[in-house]
């Protein structure tokens, strides 16, 4: 058995030799246990990993899949997921084997989650235990697909209940000229606000943007990058997804403004920023254009939504408007389903209309 006591320490301590993946010989060595038991689970969880075996502890088949995820995908989103599994996942499962982690075991978790203070003192949303369930089921999927584990006890056992659909904050356009009316004394708040509203950016797109992203004569944006604060530094990244990569098309009198605003206001290199500001600044002016104007305060990502409803009211079709605004037109549809709540007394309507010709 290669799990040995050191009389001298009273600890025990692992030595092993075996084969590595690529079929060399090597060993392991790991003291300082303080029991037979310790000494025995790192040995079982160490070969379990080596060989991709299910009965690995979960706190090392995290390791496995982050260096697995990381390999294909974007930096930001990475240190996303990775910032959910360690503060709501993994002090909850990391010492329990893969294999054996059952529903029973997830709907723990799930109530221990449900009663979870965060960081801000106050319970996590809905909406963000459901992402935190989601997160987990990721992983228990790569287990199965790639790992042997039999099946997803996360997906057995569902998501977090959610009765309540929260509609997103939005302004009508009334409110948003009263909000940029009171942001009107600074030029570049003013217009990186005006193409939030009207293009329905998200906010990293906007500040990506450079000068070659601009065709006055066609009057698009080209959203092809996105602004991120990664580990304390802004970097620029490709867009959030492969559709975020997109043509915008702008109304007149944007393209009138931004063209004004980069003749007379600023002077910027074709591949330099246009909006230089900071997040936390676009955050303060939201707060100030607020206070002034009297509308109520929403997020800076909800000038998107607002973006949105504002083309539904209109008619447009949610196809279009994930062409738009970088999704998928069921996401629309999903999130902003209850912009659609009257819509149906309309089609009853029209196919009664149809009926009675």
């Amino acid at each position: 058995m290669p799990v040995y006591k050191d009389s001298k320490t009273n600890t025990w301590y692992v030595s092993k030799r075996y084969v590595d993946w690529d079929g060399k010989e090597k060993r392991l060595f790991k003291r300082s246990f303080k029991t037979k038991k310790e000494a025995k689970a790192y040995e079982t969880s160490f070969l379990a990993q080596k060989e991709g075996n299910p009965s690995i502890l979960f706190k090392d088949f995290i390791e496995i899949y982050y260096e697995d995820r990381k390999q294909n995908t974007k930096l930001s989103t990475f240190l996303t997921k990775k910032n959910v599994i360690e503060t709501c996942i993994r002090p909850y499962f990391d010492n329990l084997r893969l294999m054996d982690i059952t529903p029973k075991e997830v709907m723990k978790w799930q109530n221990v989650m449900l009663n979870k203070i965060s960081k801000t003192g106050r319970k996590y949303s809905k909406e963000t235990l459901r992402t935190t369930h989601a997160q987990l089921s990721s992983i228990f999927n790569h287990a199965v697909r790639y790992y042997g584990l039999q099946r997803n006890p996360a997906q057995i056992v569902g998501t977090f209940k959610n009765d309540e659909v929260k509609e997103p904050e939005v302004w009508t356009v009334d409110e948003y000229r009263r909000f940029s009316e009171a942001v009107s004394d600074k030029p570049i708040i003013y217009t990186a606000f005006e193409v939030l509203f009207w293009c329905g950016l998200r906010i990293g797109e906007l500040m990506a943007l450079t000068p070659e992203d601009i065709d006055f004569e066609n009057k698009t944006l080209h959203i092809c990058k996105s602004l991120q604060r990664i580990r304390g530094e802004d970097v620029i990244t490709t867009p959030k997804t492969k559709r975020s990569n997109r043509y915008v098309d702008m109304p007149e009198f944007l393209a009138e403004e931004l063209k004004n605003y980069l003749e007379h206001l600023y002077q910027a290199g074709n591949d330099e920023r246009i909006f230089p500001v900071s997040k936390t600044g676009l955050y303060n002016e939201m707060y100030r254009g607020c206070k002034a104007s009297g509308v109520k305060r929403i997020r800076i990502h909800d000038l998107r939504h607002s973006h949105v409803s504002m083309l539904m009211e209109k008619g447009v079709s949610p196809i279009d408007i994930a062409n738009r605004v970088g999704h998928e037109a069921i996401q629309i549809t999903y999130h902003y389903a209850h912009s659609y709540d009257t819509k149906g007394k309309e089609i009853a309507n029209l196919l009664e209309n149809v009926e009675d010709e």
